[in-house]
C-alpha cells in the first residue's frame, strides 16, 4: 500500500518505498471542454510543468510513477474511481475550478484516506488557505509548485522532516498545522511538459479533442498591481532558454495546436519577444500550426510591440492586441499601484495599429478603489474622446486570493465588499451554465461606489459597449460629439437613463445585474430566438433591439432630437445610423441623403457636407437569427462584426 499513512492527526506512520512496487502519482487541473460536434481544450500546463519537473529527478522516478491527470470535468464518482490505487493526488487550483477540486478531494480522501493530497495554484494564498479549512488535504502549496511539490515526493518517499521543505502547510505527528517559510526560487532551466512527452497519453486518448496550449516563454512581472494575481513572483522575471521556447514551438506544430496563449505577463517587453514571433510565424507558414496565437501585451507603445501584433496580424494569426488601462481615475490608478501609459502615446498608438488594418481593444475594471460612477464614466468617454471606438471590454472588479485587493487591511481601507457568485460559462446551454465548478468574489462596492452607484455604472457599461462599441447608436453619438462637442460620457448618461425609462428589455437587463450585485443571481440571459445558449446581458439587450430595430431606432430619433433642432437632419442621420444595423437574411440597401455622412465619418471630413449622396451597402448575409447572433456577437463582438459595415467593398457612394 501507501509508504505513508495520513489522517486528520497528521503524517502518523511512515514506511520505505517498497523497491518493488513503485507509489502512483496524479495530478489533477479540471478545465471545460469547449463545442459539442468539434471539441476543444486546453492542455493541463501547469500540472504537467509539475510532472516534467518531479520525475525529471531520479530519486523520484525510482519511487513513484506518473499515473496521469484529470483534466475534464468528470462525474466526481468516475474521477474517484479513476484515482482509486494513487498514493499521492495534486491538485492545481483556479477561481474556476476550485469548487470541483475540493468535492472531489473530500470524496477521494473518503475512499482512500491513505492517499496523500496537496493543494496549490493561484487559488492557495498563504494567511487565506489553511489545512483547518481543508480536513481532506494533507498539504498546501503556496506560490511557484514546481520545486516544492518534487521536495513533497521526495520526503515523503524518504520519510524525511517536512519542516525542512520550504513554502508548505503541513500537519505534524500530533495534527498540529504547521507552515514553513517560502523561499525565492532562482530556477528557470524547467523541463517543458510538452518536450518531455507528459501530454503524449492525454492527447492519444482523446482524438475527438482539439486541443490548445499555454506557452510560457518567461515567468514573472515587474509591476505591482493591486488586482493582479501573479503569486510571489512579481519580484523578479525568469526568462527560459529560447531553446526550449523553440523546442515547443515544433512541438505544438508536429501535435497539430490550433490555438496557442502566450502566458507571459507582459509579452513584447523583450527584444527576443520578437524572434519567438518569427519562429511561431515561420512554423504556421510552414506546417499550418499553430493557426492562432494569442498574449497579454506589454503595457507600452513600444516599437516592439507593435511589430509583433502587425507581424502576427498579417499572418491572420491574431486580430489584435489589448491597450489596456484598467482606469483612468488618478486616485484609482495611485490606490493599485499602477501606471498607464499617456493619453499622447495611447492616440499615437491607435493610429499606427489602424493604419496596419488592426482593431486593437482596451479593457476597463470597474469597481476599483477610489473609483466613483463620475470617474468610471468620464473615464470610458475619456477613452472614447481619444479615439477608442473599436471596442472597450470592460470586467467586474474581482478579488483573487494571492491579490494585493485580498488583504484585510486594504479591503477595510477602502470598504471594499463583495458577493460570491458561481463562476459560470456563457454562450453555453441552459443545464450547463447551472453547473458550477468554482466560486468568484466580485466587489459590488466601495468607499467611493456604493452599490446603487455599482448597479448605474453597469448599466452604464451595457449602454456603451451595445450602443457604440457593437453599433446602435455609435454614429449619432460620433455625430454629436464631433458637430456639438456634446461629451461622450454625458451623451450615454443621458441615453442610459432613456433606455431605462423607455425600453423594456433595457428593464429586464438592469434586474439581472440588481440581483447578480446581491449575490442571488447569474450575468446570463436565454432568448431561444437567437439559440439556446445563454448570453452575457449587454449580449442580449443588442440582440433584442437589433431585432426590435423599428422601435428601437424610432425611440433613438426621439433622444436624439433633444440634441439637435432640425428635425430633418435629425431623421437622417438616425436613417444613416440604422443602415448599418445585422440582420438574418439582408439584401444590398440603399439610401438617399441631403448630407454627406458617409465622408463625414469615414474620412474624416469636418463637418457633414450639405451634399446630395446615395449610399449603397452590401451586408455579409446569414441565413437566420441563430446564424446571424453567432457570428456577429458571440464571434465578432470585438472584430466589429456587429457593424453591417466590415470592409469598403461592401460599400458605395454617390
Amino acid at each position: 500500500m501507501n509508504n505513508t499513512c495520513v489522517d486528520k492527526t497528521g503524517i502518523s506512520e511512515q514506511k520505505p518505498a517498497s523497491a518493488s512496487r513503485k507509489k502512483s502519482v496524479y495530478l489533477v487541473q479540471p478545465g471545460y471542454v469547449y463545442g459539442d460536434e468539434k471539441k476543444s481544450a486546453y492542455l493541463p500546463y501547469a500540472a504537467g510543468t509539475l510532472a516534467a519537473y518531479a520525475f525529471s529527478d531520479e530519486d523520484i522516478s525510482s519511487s513513484y510513477t506518473f499515473g496521469g491527470f484529470i483534466c475534464f470535468y468528470e462525474d466526481i464518482e468516475k474521477a474517484v474511481s479513476k484515482l482509486s490505487g494513487a498514493s499521492v493526488v495534486g491538485f492545481s487550483n483556479y477561481v474556476w475550478n476550485y469548487k470541483y477540486n475540493c468535492d472531489l478531494a473530500c470524496a477521494l480522501k473518503k475512499e482512500n484516506p491513505g492517499c496523500v493530497i496537496i493543494f496549490g495554484g493561484h487559488q492557495i494564498a498563504r494567511g487565506k488557505t489553511t489545512l483547518d479549512g481543508l480536513d481532506f488535504a494533507d498539504f498546501l502549496i503556496f506560490g511557484e509548485g514546481e520545486v516544492v511539490f518534487a521536495n513533497i515526493l521526495k520526503t515523503l518517499s524518504q520519510c524525511g522532516d517536512f519542516s525542512k521543505v520550504s513554502g508548505i502547510s503541513y500537519r505534524d505527528p500530533q495534527g498540529k498545522v504547521c507552515e514553513t517559510p517560502g523561499e525565492p526560487c532562482p530556477l528557470c532551466e524547467y523541463p517543458s511538459p510538452y518536450i518531455t512527452g507528459m501530454f503524449e497519453d492525454l492527447i492519444k486518448e482523446n482524438p475527438d479533442i482539439s486541443f490548445s496550449a499555454l506557452f510560457e516563454t518567461n515567468r514573472g512581472c515587474p509591476f505591482r498591481c493591486a488586482y493582479c494575481d501573479w503569486g510571489t513572483t512579481k519580484d523578479r522575471i525568469k526568462m527560459f532558454p529560447l531553446e526550449r521556447v523553440f523546442a515547443e514551438i515544433d512541438w505544438f506544430a508536429s501535435h497539430k495546436i490550433v490555438s496557442c496563449f502566450a502566458a507571459d505577463a507582459n509579452f513584447g517587453m523583450f527584444e527576443r519577444d520578437g524572434e519567438i514571433t518569427a519562429k511561431l510565424i515561420e512554423s504556421n507558414k510552414k506546417t499550418g500550426y499553430p493557426e492562432h496565437f494569442d498574449a497579454t501585451y506589454a503595457k507600452s507603445d513600444k516599437p516592439g510591440v507593435l511589430k509583433i501584433a502587425c507581424d502576427l496580424f498579417k499572418a491572420k494569426m491574431s486580430n489584435g492586441p489589448s491597450i489596456s488601462f484598467q482606469s483612468l481615475n488618478p486616485a484609482t490608478l495611485k490606490a493599485i499601484w499602477r501606471e498607464n501609459m499617456t493619453p499622447e502615446n495611447f492616440v499615437s498608438a491607435l493610429k499606427k495599429y489602424e493604419a496596419n488594418g488592426i482593431r486593437p481593444y482596451s479593457e476597463i475594471i470597474l469597481g476599483l478603489p477610489e473609483e466613483t460612477y463620475e470617474s468610471f464614466t468620464s473615464g470610458i468617454g475619456k477613452l472614447l474622446t481619444l479615439g477608442q471606438h473599436s471596442y472597450i471590454d470592460i470586467f467586474r472588479c474581482e478579488i483573487l486570493s494571492n491579490s494585493m485587493l485580498a488583504n484585510d487591511e486594504v479591503r477595510e481601507k477602502y470598504k471594499i465588499r463583495t458577493v460570491r457568485v458561481p463562476s459560470t460559462l456563457h454562450h453555453v446551454s441552459e443545464e450547463e451554465s447551472k453547473k458550477s465548478y468554482g466560486f468568484s468574489e466580485i466587489v459590488v462596492s466601495t468607499s467611493t461606489m456604493p452599490v446603487e452607484d455599482m448597479l448605474k455604472a453597469n448599466l452604464f457599461s451595457m449602454t456603451v459597449q451595445t450602443c457604440h462599441h457593437m453599433g446602435l447608436a455609435k454614429y449619432a453619438a460620433m455625430f454629436l460629439h464631433r458637430t456639438q462637442g456634446v461629451d461622450y460620457a454625458g451623451f450615454y448618461r443621458r441615453l442610459t437613463d432613456f433606455l431605462e425609462r423607455t425600453n423594456n428589455d433595457f428593464s429586464i437587463m438592469k434586474n439581472i445585474y440588481a440581483a447578480y450585485l446581491r449575490g442571488g443571481g447569474e450575468l446570463s440571459f436565454v432568448d431561444r430566438r437567437f439559440g439556446a445558449i445563454t448570453w452575457f446581458p449587454e449580449e442580449a439587450f443588442f440582440l433584442r433591439c437589433v431585432e426590435n430595430s423599428e422601435s428601437f431606432y424610432s425611440s433613438l430619433k426621439d433622444f436624439v432630437s433633444s440634441f439637435i433642432a432640425d428635425e430633418n437632419l435629425s431623421e437622417q442621420l438616425i436613417r444613416f445610423q440604422t443602415m448599418f444595423c445585422v440582420k438574418p437574411g439582408a439584401v444590398r440597401r440603399q439610401e438617399s441623403f441631403d448630407y454627406d455622412f458617409y465622408s463625414f465619418f469615414f474620412k474624416n471630413k469636418e463637418i457633414p457636407e450639405n451634399k446630395k449622396t446615395t449610399v449603397s451597402l452590401t451586408p455579409l448575409y446569414y441565413s437566420d437569427w441563430q446564424e446571424c447572433a453567432m457570428k456577429t456577437v458571440w464571434f465578432g463582438r470585438r472584430r466589429g462584426m456587429t457593424n453591417a459595415f466590415i470592409s469598403n467593398s461592401q460599400i458605395s457612394v454617390n
